[in-house]
């Protein structure tokens, strides 16, 4: 198994939700590259952990990527102002890879304009947008549609790296 994932991050990451599917996709065989709206910039998690960003969205030209993780906390709100990030997540997934979002990223796959007729989950305070992007909400630990993994929170991190891992497997 091999391949590139890009994983986004940006100030106030929930910091688990990033270091889970990170390590769990190296620990796989599979390369996390860390993506930022602002390339080679350290980026501050909610409880304090830090991580160096080496890409910005608009420096992956080239690369084969094979989905894209986005981890919650408030980065998604942040990350959903950024069009370089927009169409980066647009791009990997018109492309055939997956998008997997964990508790507040529905906020950015909101932005993303790729909801429309899928069915996710998210934290339960974004349903309403979710809803009101035309998707299904469901409240269930993790969600597969049509290559959009979802997940509500933290809990869910063992189900939502599983999902990530299968898909990426099959």
């Amino acid at each position: 198994m091999s391949g590139k994932v890009a994983i986004l991050v940006e100030n106030d990451f929930h910091d688990i939700e990033f270091w889970c599917p990170y390590y769990r996709l190296k620990e796989s065989g599979y390369e996390p590259l860390v993506v930022a709206p602002a390339a080679s910039m350290a980026y501050r998690g909610k409880y304090g952990t830090t991580v160096e960003a080496p890409y910005g969205a608009d420096g992956l030209a080239g690369k084969a990527l094979r989905g894209v993780v986005i981890p919650g906390g408030w980065a998604p709100d942040r990350l959903r102002m950024s069009p370089d990030i927009i169409a980066l997540v647009k791009r990997i997934y018109s492309s055939g890879g997956f998008v997997a979002g964990i508790c507040h990223a529905a906020s950015l796959l909101v932005s993303c304009g790729i909801l429309p007729g899928k069915t996710v989950t998210s934290y339960p305070s974004l349903r309403d947008d979710v809803v009101l992007a035309g998707a299904k909400w469901v409240d269930k630990e993790v969600v597969n549609c049509d290559r959009i993994i979802t997940s509500r929170r933290p809990s869910d991190l063992p189900a939502f790296c599983a999902e990530i891992i299968r898909t990426l497997s099959s």
